[in-house]
C-alpha cells in the first residue's frame, strides 16, 4: 500500500496549525535526524539502493550519517555549491518561483539537479554517491525555515538574539540548532549528548502516521520551499520586521511554538526524503525494464 508525501504533510503539521506556519540547517543533528527518518520509511529496493552506494563511500558507514557532508565541502572542494544551500526572496515578493534561483543556484534548483542525476541510469555509482549525499543535505535544508529567507541579512545570522534570556546569539543559529539542543537537553538530559539526537528521532518517528506503508512523494522543491519561507514571514515568527541593530529578545512562549514547528519540519523533510527516494529509485527501475528515462517525478525535466 502507498501513502503520498502530502497526505503525510497534512497530518504531521496540523499540531503547529496555531502558527503559520547560510550556515548549517539544523547543524549536524538536525541533518542526522532527517535522513535517520528517511531511511526508516525507504522502500526494500530503494533501501538496498541506498546501502549500496553508501558502501561505496571511504568516509561513512550509514546514510544518516552522510547527510552533513555537503556542508563539509562547501568551503573545500564543492565551493561552487555554497549558494546551493539556501534562497533568498525580495521583502515584498512572497512567492518562491524558479526565477528566484540566484545565477550560481539556490537550494530549490539543487535539488532538482541531485534527483535527476541520482534517478539517471547513465552515471556512474560514484557520481550518483555524491548526488544522493546532496540531495539528502538539501531535503534538510529545504525544510529549515531560514534557508529560504529574505535577502539582505544573510539568513537571519545578522539578526541579533539573546535567546531565552541566557546567551547570544543569532536567528539563523536559533533554528539551526538552539532549538533542538535546549529540547534535547531537557528532555534527556542523562543521555551522552552526542546520542540525543536518537532519542529525538526515536519520538519523531512515533508521532508518523503511517503505519507501515511505502510513501511516495513526487518532486517539488518549489513547494516545499514555499511552505518554509510562508513560516519565516508569520508574525509569530519575529524576523519579517527584525532589525539587524536591534537584539530580539525570545522568551519560552516563542522557544514552545519553534520547537513545534521545527520537530514538523524534521518530520516532513524525513517523510519527504524516504518519499522521493522511494520514486526515484522505482522509477528507475522501471526505465531499466523498458529502456525509457525516468521523468514521472520531474526530477529530469
Amino acid at each position: 500500500m502507498r501513502i503520498w508525501g502530502g497526505l503525510v504533510a497534512a497530518a504531521t503539521l496540523a499540531a503547529c496549525a496555531g502558527l503559520t506556519a547560510p550556515a548549517q540547517a539544523y547543524g549536524r543533528d538536525g541533518h542526522r535526524i532527517v535522513c535517520d527518518l528517511a531511511y526508516r520509511y525507504l522502500s526494500d529496493e530503494a533501501r538496498t539502493e541506498v546501502d549500496r552506494l553508501i558502501a561505496l563511500d571511504d568516509e561513512f558507514d550509514h546514510f544518516r550519517d552522510a547527510c552533513s557532508w555537503a556542508d563539509q565541502v562547501r568551503g573545500t572542494t564543492h565551493r561552487h555549491t555554497a549558494p546551493w544551500h539556501y534562497i533568498n526572496q525580495t521583502r515584498d515578493d512572497p512567492h518562491i518561483d524558479p526565477e528566484d534561483c540566484a545565477e550560481d543556484g539556490c537550494v530549490t534548483s539543487a535539488i532538482d539537479l541531485h534527483a535527476g542525476l541520482f534517478a539517471d541510469r547513465s552515471r556512474s555509482d560514484e557520481e550518483r554517491l555524491e548526488a544522493l549525499k546532496f540531495l539528502a543535505h538539501w531535503m534538510g535544508d529545504v525544510h529549515q525555515p531560514l534557508h529560504v529567507s529574505i535577502e539582505g541579512d544573510r539568513g537571519g545570522n545578522d539578526i541579533p538574539v539573546l535567546w531565552r534570556g541566557e546567551r547570544f546569539t543569532n536567528l539563523h543559529r536559533v533554528w539551526d540548532s538552539e532549538i533542538i539542543l535546549d529540547h534535547m537537553g531537557e528532555e534527556w538530559p542523562w543521555a551522552p549528548e552526542g546520542e540525543r539526537w536518537s532519542y529525538l528521532a526515536d519520538a519523531l518517528a512515533a508521532e508518523i502516521p503511517l503505519g507501515g506503508v511505502d510513501v511516495y512523494a513526487p518532486l517539488d522543491a518549489i513547494g516545499w520551499a514555499q511552505e518554509s519561507h510562508d513560516i519565516v514571514r508569520s508574525r509569530g515568527f519575529a524576523y519579517y520586521w527584525a532589525d539587524a541593530e536591534q537584539t530580539i529578545e525570545p522568551g519560552d512562549a516563542y522557544y514552545r511554538r519553534a520547537l513545534r514547528i521545527s520537530r514538523d519540519q524534521l518530520k516532513q523533510g524525513g517523510v519527504r526524503l524516504a518519499g522521493l527516494l522511494n520514486q526515484l529509485v522505482e522509477e528507475r527501475a522501471v526505465a531499466a525494464r523498458t529502456g525509457g528515462a525516468p521523468a514521472a517525478s520531474g526530477a529530469l525535466d
